[in-house]
């Protein structure tokens, strides 16, 4: 039995731990009668498994001689435990192999997670373009008000994300004394500062232009995430978590 889906299939299990929400996923660059490229793809999503499983991350590449090489990331929110992470990223290996199964480039995200391969090289370098937007239903009550406390907090967690080591800022930021907004800024970890920055300063461009005076919005992109809502969506009280430090920032009091 192939060596993935060896390790998927005994990883099953895990998967189940992740987020039930429906995927996204984009397959591009198809190919026909190429065994040896599939065997890289094979490998190189074994490698990010393996590579998630004990880091909470994965930044990767394989070749063989005489085939093109592939390259690959995965992004776990930085306060998912390991086991988490590992469930969600097999999850995603499964599903990629299953959904784009002749794709030399395909991305693949859960609400918690997101994994990408590609056999041009990608790997430190920012995409700007995102694949979709989720917008709240609901508009935000006395919205200058929260447009500036989003505008406040989203600044902050993008600049923790961007200078920080695991490139992930969350915190939160009162609104009034019965509203608080929470948000998180993250980008998968090839990525230096100054492109980390360059791909959140681009989604909340996009985010200002599709979600103004909602009370919550997703900005999904290959390189960076980030969100805000009036709930909190983050939890640090799990054990053995790759990603889960002390709170990037807190803004209010």
């Amino acid at each position: 039995m192939d060596q993935l889906f060896f390790l998927l299939l005994i990883l099953l299990p895990i998967a189940t731990l992740s987020s039930d929400l429906t995927p996204y996923q984009i397959c591009e660059k198809n190919f026909t009668e190429n065994n040896m490229l599939q065997a890289n793809i094979n490998n190189i999503l074994f490698d990010m498994v393996a590579k998630s499983s004990l880091r909470g991350y994965a930044i990767s590449s394989y070749a063989v001689d005489g085939c093109e090489t592939v390259y690959g990331v995965t992004r776990c929110q930085g306060d998912m435990s390991v086991q988490a992470c590992s469930g969600c990223i097999t999850r995603a290996a499964q599903n990629i192999r299953t959904t784009c199964p002749d794709s030399a480039k395909s991305r693949i995200w859960y609400e918690e997670c997101f994994l990408r391969y590609d056999t041009d090289d990608f790997l430190g370098k920012a995409d700007k373009s995102f694949a979709d937007v989720w917008e709240s239903f609901n508009a935000a009550e006395n919205p200058k008000a929260f447009q500036q406390a989003v505008g406040e907090l989203m600044g902050e967690v993008m600049a923790a994300a961007a200078e920080g080591r695991k490139k992930f800022g969350y915190g939160e930021n009162r609104v009034s004394d019965k509203l608080t907004v929470y948000g998180m800024a993250q980008c998968t970890r090839d990525l230096g500062e100054s492109e980390c920055n360059a791909c959140l300063q681009n989604a909340l461009e996009t985010m200002s232009g599709n979600c103004e005076n909602q009370d919550g919005c997703r900005i999904f992109g290959s390189s960076c995430f980030i969100r805000y809502e009036i709930y909190e969506f983050f939890s640090f009280n799990a054990t053995g978590g790759a990603a889960a430090p002390a709170p990037s920032i807190v803004i209010g009091n």
